[in-house]
């Protein structure tokens, strides 16, 4: 009897305590999904058990009172029947079972265990849920495609061929091999040969060399022309083309005597004088040559210690002769100087000074053609 109010009492109950005896306690499970049985069971309680909660709270003792219509005297005497009976089972049988509840049994350490037995959904909300089977679709395939996925799942066996087969096979291949060797080789030659044109042995060329070309002429001419005569074409060359050879010329008139005789003439009738005029306007000219102006270094390669206006830096040198070519074209003096220790810039200077205060005090008006961004520096 007592145990059906136990049961009832978890029903409403998170929590219901048998004097002398421990706690049951229950616990929220929400709903799941069986793969085995593919099945979704709906949510439930699940009950544990706490054999320190052995302080009567009054409530297992007053819902038996009151059901039965007795006093709590007589309702207490039958908790109390109920935990020696289930303690003297537990010492005699190591087991005591509370039906359709759980049950309760002694480890190795002799501690008491319980074992929860599912029976009854004891969640309210859940009342009259049954389990939900979801069985899988299975799609039946027809005779004819099982027989052949079967056909290609069997592994195919190897079956040694005989030898005269595996002879026949090798001696395709050594033939085929053969005469493709053959073939190349043939090719290779011909084109050897510089007289031999391989273009003959295409298969359309040799279909229209079946016909007659010659038979084949083609009208050039209209019906009534009249082709000129070989003596009337060279008539007509003569009269065009002018005469080749060159006239008469009698060898009595030049000898080679003469000519050295005028030429002797001619040379000794020039004084000495021509010759050494000629001399000195020679090394006249060579010298004002050399004393022309002298070539303008652009690039700067030392340190001079003079006072430069840098118009911008430049990581390569030829970027740098870029600029200065351009600056130069403006009719600055233009100058590259190259990096110094611990810097990579080329920089570009479109004028120099001795000193700084004659440096910045032209920087002003440098600013008005090349921006603010030029700057004085000391190389």
């Amino acid at each position: 009897m007592v145990e059906k109010h136990i049961k009832s009492l978890l029903y409403d109950h998170d929590c219901v305590i048998i004097p002398e005896f421990g706690g049951l306690i229950t616990r929220y499970v929400p709903a799941r999904i069986n793969p085995v049985k593919h099945a979704i069971t709906p949510p439930s309680k699940k009950i544990a058990f706490n054999e320190k909660l052995v302080l009567n709270d009054g409530l297992l003792i007053s819902t038996i009172a009151f059901r039965n219509n007795v006093s709590k005297e007589v309702a207490q005497r039958m908790v109390l029947d109920f935990v020696h009976q289930a303690k003297a089972s537990l010492h005699s049988d190591n087991r005591f079972v509370l039906q359709d509840i759980g049950v309760f049994k002694y480890n190795p350490e002799r501690k008491l265990e319980f074992e929860y037995v599912e029976s009854d959904n004891l969640l309210e909300a859940s009342f009259g849920l049954p389990d939900l089977v979801a069985r899988p679709l299975r799609v039946e395939e027809p005779a004819v495609l099982r027989t052949l996925l079967k056909e290609r799942q069997q592994a195919p066996a190897n079956v040694k061929q005989p030898l005269r087969k595996r002879l026949k096979r090798a001696y395709n291949v050594a033939a085929g091999l053969a005469l493709t060797g053959l073939t190349v080789s043939a090719l290779y030659f011909l084109s050897l040969q510089t007289d031999y044109n391989l273009s003959s042995l295409n298969p359309i060329t040799l279909v229209n060399s079946g016909f007659n070309t010659a038979a084949i002429t083609p009208a050039r001419y209209t019906s009534d022309y009249v082709p000129y005569t070989e003596d009337e074409r060279y008539t007509t060359y003569e009269i065009i083309l002018p005469s080749d050879t060159p006239p008469a010329v009698a060898e009595e008139d030049i000898t080679l005597e003469d000519e050295f005789t005028s030429y002797d003439s001619v040379a000794s009738d020039q004084p000495v004088q021509v010759v050494e005029e000629e001399i000195a306007i020679k090394e006249k000219t060579g010298a004002e040559m050399n004393s022309g102006p002298a070539k303008v270094d652009l690039t700067i390669k030392d340190k001079t210690n003079r006072f430069y206006i840098i118009t911008g830096g430049f990581s390569t040198l030829e970027n740098a002769e870029v600029s200065r070519a351009a600056i130069r074209k403006g009719g600055h003096d233009a100058k590259v100087l190259l990096p110094g220790p611990g810097s990579r810039l080329f920089r570009v200077s479109v004028a120099d000074f001795d000193t700084e205060q004659e440096a910045k005090s032209a920087l002003t008006n440098y600013k008005q053609s090349f921006g603010e961004t030029i700057w004085v520096f000391n190389y």
